[in-house]
């Protein structure tokens, strides 16, 4: 069994480690490494956009809490012009979606944490709206340059563990009851491309194959020496990632391998995990 810490808890950004780089998880959760900033301009790019990333995600928190734009926006304009065009985005989609997707009770930035076997997993969830009709929105804020392919959002771990966690921990927003996996469904905003938002519906059967994978998934980490968390064969998640210096694989720059292909692994190779700023680490 690896040696991590007594209170580790799984999340999806240490599972998304995990199934992009076994070493990569070896090496920031069981060694506890902190992570070498990569060489070259590139790592302050990543980091700028990091930056950006976070300040975006406490704007839509304090936009869920009911703070008034006019507080907020002065603060945006004088950022950047990035920034801005996400808020402007963001309202546009606030005042579209009154009667929709964000039709109910709001919960903004709450986290549900539920066992599962000899473990735990947790969630932070940027938004969670109870609509009067009986159904659950996960909402997510995404700050890519691109959307994926809507097949690289449904296979993100992120995309079973959330919905999953709701319908196992959510009772007590649902003064008790149960919620059901069909009253379900997670949407992925995208600030970059505001008018097409990934919708993801939930069902009983995905719920039920989302335990197994859990299961089994904290089950092969949990069972594996530590000689056994090997190098990620695609050597395309290593572009940008902040260990790859440990393991002494080369920065591949992004034109040297199809961006349409590559745009996920390269996301999720970011440091700090810095499209997911929620994101509670352990």
């Amino acid at each position: 069994m690896p040696d991590l810490p007594f209170d580790f808890i799984f999340s999806q950004a240490n599972l998304q480690d995990f199934l992009i780089c076994p070493r990569r998880f070896y090496l920031r959760y069981i060694r506890r490494l902190a992570w070498p900033s990569a060489a070259g301009g590139e790592a302050f790019e990543w980091e700028r956009r990091l930056t950006l990333a976070q300040d975006f995600h406490h704007l839509a928190h304090q936009k869920a809490l009911g703070i008034a734009d006019e507080l907020l926006e002065p603060f945006v304009r004088e950022h950047s012009a990035e920034l801005f065009d996400w808020w402007t985005q963001l309202g546009r989609f606030w005042q579209t979606e009154q009667e929709g997707i964000l039709l109910g009770k709001r919960y903004s930035e709450l986290v549900l944490t539920a066992a599962l076997d000899n473990a735990r997993l947790i969630a932070k969830y940027d938004l969670l709206v109870a609509h009067p009709d009986g159904r659950w929105s996960i909402v997510d804020w995404k700050t890519t340059r691109q959307k994926p392919a809507p097949s690289a959002i449904k296979a993100l771990i992120q995309s079973r563990l959330y919905p999953y966690l709701l319908v196992r921990a959510g009772t007590s927003l649902n003064e008790g009851a149960a919620i059901e996996p069909e009253q379900v469904r997670m949407v992925y905003w995208f600030a970059n491309d505001p008018d097409r938002p990934e919708t993801l519906f939930y069902s009983r059967a995905q719920f039920q194959a989302d335990e197994d994978y859990l299961s089994h998934l904290m089950a092969e980490i949990l069972g594996r020496q530590e000689t056994e968390f090997e190098l990620t064969a695609d050597e395309r998640a290593c572009a940008y990632c902040p260990y790859r210096t440990y393991c002494e694989r080369a920065f591949l720059a992004p034109e040297e391998y199809d961006v349409e292909t590559g745009i996920e692994l390269l996301r999720l190779s970011l440091p700090q995990d810095w499209e997911q700023v929620g994101e509670i680490e352990y």
